[in-house]
């Protein structure tokens, strides 16, 4: 047995990750007795015992902070505590906690850079997690990843497909590579203006820096893109890494995305849903294709 300080709510300040919003659990590898001092309630606490599920809201050094009662936590070494999974943090503001595991999957709540997850698997790019007593998935890209390759893995069957055709060398176009690429930032920001893919792009900051990339040099905004780089292809000739122009009204040109194949585009689309994948034709209209890799 361990005796184990009380800790009273509020009075945890800094924390090495993880906030008091994000709960994951855990049970108890041992006995734990609760310290008598700094009860300041009066209430008498309970010995935890060993096989019980405990609450963790965060992680501090070597010891996990868990709630006991309404107003009352306590610290338990690491040690004492077994995880169904990992548990990690998320890396983003507004990380997506997505329905399935696809970039097109409906999103079902939003988590604030460094909560705690309890991460049970993986698919394709998406972790499988728990979070206050709720599971989704999250993109690799949103949450710390260190530890998590031991985690069960699965590929669905078009990532498997894609697998074999690399085992078998047939290589991918440089279009389709591209697409690759750009989907690394899925979950990424929307922010006005930006340049930054891992901190924060616009429609045009988007496509300018994923064809940076490959030696692509595209102009800034998405009217000039269209009006200076590269030239026009139909829809029925349209191949991933193409990028197609949007306007609201059907004539000004107002948003860029790439295409990335079967029906479907990759772009920045506004601040409330960041980087994401949308259908090619997802509402607004569609003035023109233009092919800018080589």
């Amino acid at each position: 047995m361990r005796l184990n300080k009380i800790l009273i709510m509020g009075i945890v300040s800094m924390s090495v990750m993880g906030t008091a919003n994000a709960a994951v659990y855990g049970t108890l590898k041992t006995d734990v007795v609760a310290s008598e001092t700094e009860i300041i309630t009066g209430d008498t606490i309970t010995a935890l015992q060993k096989g019980d599920l405990v609450k963790i809201v965060e992680k501090q050094d070597e010891e996990y902070i868990i709630d006991l009662e309404e107003d009352m936590q306590q610290t338990i070494n690491i040690e004492d505590i077994d995880l169904v999974g990992n548990l990690t943090y998320t890396i983003t503001e507004d990380t997506k906690l997505r329905e399935n595991a696809a970039p097109t999957a409906d999103i079902i709540g939003f988590l604030k850079e460094g909560e705690l997850v309890l991460v049970l698997e993986r698919q394709d790019d998406f972790y499988k997690v728990k979070v206050n007593e709720q599971e989704g998935y999250i993109y690799k890209s949103q949450i710390n990843e260190d530890g998590l390759e031991v985690l069960p893995y699965t590929k669905t069957e078009p990532a498997a497909a894609e697998a074999e055709n690399k085992v078998k060398g047939q290589s991918t176009t440089k279009g389709e590579e591209v697409v690759g690429y750009a989907k690394q930032f899925l979950g990424g920001r929307y922010v006005y203006g930006g340049n930054s893919l891992t901190n924060g792009v616009d429609c045009s900051g988007f496509t300018q820096q994923i064809m940076k990339r490959f030696g692509v040099s595209i102009e800034r905004s998405s009217r000039s893109q269209y009006a200076a780089n590269g030239y026009k292809v139909s829809e029925n000739e349209i191949l991933p890494g193409d990028l197609v122009f949007y306007g609201s009204n059907g004539v000004r040109i107002d948003h860029v995305a790439i295409y990335a194949g079967n029906g479907q585009i990759v772009h920045a689309s506004d601040a409330r849903s960041g980087i994401k994948m949308s259908k090619l034709h997802y509402g607004k209209p569609l003035i023109g294709i233009k092919r800018v890799l080589n």
